[in-house]
This record gives C-alpha cells, sequence and structure tokens, in this order.
C-alpha cells in the first residue's frame, strides 16, 4: 500500500493538471483578459498593427470567399432550401476566418472593438491608443481585404457561371440594404463576433477556442447580419466580378453603416455590458 500511494499522488496531480489546463476561465477574469490585452495593443508599434491587419483582413477575406463558394456553388440548394444553405455557408465560411485571425494573433477591426474600449473603460488605456490601434487596424483590414479579393480574382476562384452570378448578387444586395436595416444588421452581428473572441479568450485549449468561435459566428453567417471586414472583401468580390456598383455606393451605403453598427455591437453590447457586471470597482 505504501509504494502504491506515491504512484496514486502523482496520478492525481496529473488529474489536476489536465483539469486546469481545460477549465475556461470565468467571465471576470475574460473581462480582465481583455483589458490586459487592450494595454498590450496599445504599446504595439505602428508597423506591428499594419501587419498584423493586413493579415486579418485577407484571412477574414479567405473565410468570406469560402462562403461564397460554397453558397455559389450550391445554387439547387439555395432554391430548394435556403435555410440549410446558409446554415452550410456559415459552418465552414466566417468561422474558418476568424479561427485563423485569432490563432495567429492577426488584428481584426472588429474585435479590436470590445477590447480597446473594455481598456477604455477601466482607464487601462487612454483614447489616444483606441484611436491609434483602430484606424490602424481598420485600414490595415481594408488593404489586407482588397489584395485577396484582387487575387482570388486572377485565380479564377470564382469564375463558374452560377458562383460568379452568386459574387455579384451578394456585393448588389449588401448596397441596397436601407441604412438602418444596414446598420441593425451589423450592431447583431459584432455582438456576436465579439462574443466569439470573448469565448476563444476565455479557453486555454485550440480545441475550445475554435468551438468558441463556431457558434456565434455560424450563427451571424447563417441570420445574414453584416461585417465590415468581410464585406470590404464581398463587394469588392462583386465590383471585380461585373457588378454595377460604383465605390460611392460601396462605401455610403454599406461600409459606413455597417462600421457604425460593429462599433455599436462590440462596445455597448459586449464591451460595455461587461465592464458594468465584472469591471466596476466594489
Amino acid at each position: 500500500r505504501r509504494a502504491a500511494r506515491p504512484a496514486l499522488a502523482a496520478t492525481r496531480r496529473v488529474a489536476a493538471r489536465a483539469e486546469a489546463a481545460s477549465t475556461a476561465l470565468p467571465p471576470p477574469a475574460v473581462f480582465n483578459a481583455c483589458v490586459n490585452t487592450a494595454k498590450a495593443k496599445a504599446g504595439y508599434p505602428l508597423l506591428k498593427t499594419l501587419t498584423l491587419g493586413f493579415t486579418a483582413g485577407a484571412l477574414i477575406g479567405i473565410g468570406a470567399l469560402l462562403m461564397s463558394h460554397v453558397g455559389g456553388g450550391s445554387p439547387q440548394l439555395a432554391a430548394s432550401n435556403p435555410g440549410l444553405c446558409n446554415f452550410l455557408k456559415g459552418a465552414v465560411g466566417l468561422p474558418t476566418g476568424l479561427a485563423l485571425v485569432v490563432l495567429t494573433g492577426a488584428e481584426l477591426f472588429t474585435g479590436n472593438v470590445m477590447v480597446m474600449i473594455s481598456g477604455l473603460l477601466k482607464g487601462a488605456v487612454e483614447m489616444k491608443d483606441l484611436v491609434k490601434n483602430w484606424v490602424a487596424s481598420y485600414s490595415a483590414n481594408f488593404a489586407g481585404s482588397l489584395f485577396l479579393a484582387w487575387l482570388s480574382f486572377h485565380a479564377k476562384t470564382m469564375a463558374p457561371p452560377a458562383m460568379h452570378a452568386a459574387a455579384v448578387g451578394i456585393a448588389t444586395m449588401k448596397v441596397s440594404l436601407p441604412w438602418t436595416v444596414a446598420f441593425s444588421k451589423a450592431i447583431l452581428c459584432n455582438w456576436l463576433v465579439c462574443l466569439g473572441v470573448w469565448g476563444a479568450m476565455s479557453s486555454q485549449s485550440t480545441g475550445g477556442k475554435l468551438l468558441a468561435i463556431w457558434l456565434p459566428i455560424s450563427a451571424f453567417i447563417t441570420l445574414g447580419f453584416e461585417h465590415s471586414v468581410a464585406n470590404m472583401f464581398l463587394i469588392p468580390q462583386g465590383m471585380l466580378a461585373g457588378a454595377k456598383i460604383t465605390w460611392s455606393q460601396f462605401i455610403v451605403n454599406n461600409l459606413i453603416p455597417v462600421t457604425l453598427g460593429n462599433i455599436v455591437g462590440g462596445a455597448i453590447f459586449v464591451a460595455g455590458v461587461h465592464y458594468i457586471a465584472y469591471g466596476q470597482s466594489k
């Protein structure tokens, strides 16, 4: 029995470490992680934010390309069962893009809304830090998304007639949304996107991060919400495919209301709500 005791103790220690490694952070700890991440991002050199912002835009573009490729390649399913088609697009498209962003530490503007507002509310960063991060990540996301749209166009990824028509149709639909509709869809979108980032921050395993991302991101795609960085790819993709859309229509009709809605969704319904719940001094 005495000989078995060290082995039993070692087994318990291994089990305890495994349990600790697999346990998600509680919500107050996740909010604190957001604040600490904001402080870290405030100290990034500009070149680092721009570089990681460019890759974030391109990676979200890859996810949006996958989404439009699946949807565009399934016209019969879209006609007979649009709900299932939307779910399939959501299941494999942008969750891939956001997973790659999170796992590589890329700088995504929509996630930075939650992170930097959390830091600002707690006094960990200043407004100038927030503005620097938002402007750099947003502009770099735009550049990365445009590059991916250009590259995928020359790779002829949407060349088949059904996919080509889908690219044009997606872009045309997005610039035709009324402002209030685009704004409201964008609030709902970044509420879910930031919760996906929140969930990924709570998990200490790659599998946990992927699952936390997949649930809300697949939901927002299935429900047809609006994401500014994804649209930085999807609308230019349609324009390159021949959609009769001007740059003014793209920016004024879609990108501005969607960006504003994304800010409201992440700032109020994720950062603001969790600051009230977990961030105020007792």
